[in-house]
């Protein structure tokens, strides 16, 4: 039941990347504070403008998205963009190596951090 919870809830924040049929995102809009004065779903109505916009194909925004979402390690993200990535035409190798490409940034960054490198001379390294 979790895993349907889930997966409908995590389709609908996926919305953000596709037309809405309203003026609202059907939850995130109830959740946003007054305080706002709906600047957040203002935010969100820009998605698909900002997507058409990147100069990326949907397939590649929505793998991107995944590889994100993989590294915040956010269950509900990940559900909607693996979902919207492959309806993209993304294929099942495409989404493995996406999520891949976030755990390797992640390992990497934690070995560097772990063992303090020195930032400065990986910009030097970088700069060359």
């Amino acid at each position: 039941m979790k895993l349907i919870k889930t997966t409908l809830v995590a389709l609908a924040l996926g919305a953000t990347t596709i037309a809405f049929a309203g003026n609202d995102h059907p939850i995130l809009t109830p959740m946003e504070p007054e305080a706002m004065g709906r600047a957040y779903t203002e935010f969100l109505l820009a998605q698909p403008n900002f997507v058409k916009n990147s100069g990326f194909d949907a397939k590649t925004m929505q793998l991107m998205h995944l590889a994100a979402a993989a590294g915040m390690k956010c269950e509900y993200c990940i559900v909607a963009h693996t979902a919207m990535a492959k309806k993209a035409g993304a294929t099942d190798e495409q989404v493995k190596t996406a999520i891949m490409a976030a755990g390797v940034v992640a390992i990497n960054s934690t070995i560097l951090y772990g063992n303090q490198y020195d930032l400065n001379a990986l910009k030097k390294m970088f700069s060359q």
